[in-house]
């Protein structure tokens, strides 16, 4: 459900549609935001960016209805343009692209937003642009997914036989989701779920099992930008971050379902 900030989309039915999603997964939040600011695309996604103190969900949604409600108001439009500035510390290609999105709401002309452009650098502003993203300063949320299988548990109605598991590394946040079998197309399909309410991570990192070692799988993560990265099946080391989780997981279900064991699919969340 990733928003770029495009004029054709409304942020204000975004967000009903967002709120809806994180309010019935019952996120907190803290979730709501980190999930927020990972939906973000595009212009939306450096806008975002270049504002500090955004610490909430409330805030964040705030900062999205000001900025990416479209006006049609020319003198308003030519005030914005005339106010915006580069922050001494800021970057660059934000700056520009903020101004562009600016422009678009009325089709400003094209010499009056480079005017305004090259009022709003500082003399003192001297700088190459630099590729200061999030990624470069160390992992964020949903950066990287640890994912693996469950199973084989006891086969349901709905031959469920496994559990896909995604956990995020950074604020390990865990996602659970039955399946029928250990294919590539079926992982593949419960992580474009994943990627409809909180888009794609920059990094994979799974076991060497057939479902990641396949073709399909490899260029799945290639055709979304996605670094994958494979370690040795077995070693609790190389992919902790799940197999530290198997038996729990594993121990859990099994005691919920005890009365219904061909029905613990209910109990995943």
């Amino acid at each position: 459900m990733p928003f770029d900030g495009d004029s054709h989309q409304s942020i204000k039915k975004w967000i009903e549609l967002f709120e809806d999603v994180v309010n019935t997964l019952n996120l907190s939040d803290f979730h709501k935001l980190v999930f927020g600011k990972r939906s973000l695309k595009g212009e939306a996604k450096l806008y975002i960016q270049s504002e500090t103190g955004v610490n909430s969900w409330e805030k964040l949604k705030d900062l999205l209805l000001s900025e990416l409600v479209y006006s049609c108001n020319s003198a308003e439009l030519h005030e914005m343009l005339s106010k915006r500035k580069l922050k001494d510390d800021g970057a660059l290609e934000v700056y520009l692209l903020k101004m562009k999105q600016l422009c678009n709401r009325c089709n400003a002309e094209g010499a009056a937003l480079m005017q305004y452009v090259i009022n709003g650098i500082p003399d003192s502003v001297i700088r190459k642009t630099s590729k200061k993203q999030g990624e470069q300063e160390g992992e964020l949320p949903l950066d990287t997914y640890h994912v693996d299988h469950l199973g084989t548990l006891e086969s349901t109605n709905k031959n469920y036989k496994h559990i896909l598991c995604v956990i995020d590394s950074f604020t390990k946040f865990v996602w659970l989701y039955p399946t029928k079998s250990t294919s590539s197309h079926e992982v593949i399909s419960k992580l474009e779920l994943q990627k409809s309410v909180f888009g794609n991570p920059r990094r994979i990192i799974s076991d060497k099992g057939r479902a990641f070692n396949f073709k399909e799988f490899g260029d799945y993560c290639s055709s979304e930008s996605i670094q994958h990265l494979s370690v040795t099946t077995g070693l609790p080391r190389a992919n902790g971050q799940v197999e530290r989780l198997n038996s729990t997981i594993i121990a859990v279900i099994s005691k919920l379902s005890k009365d219904e064991p061909t029905k613990w699919f209910k109990f995943v969340p």
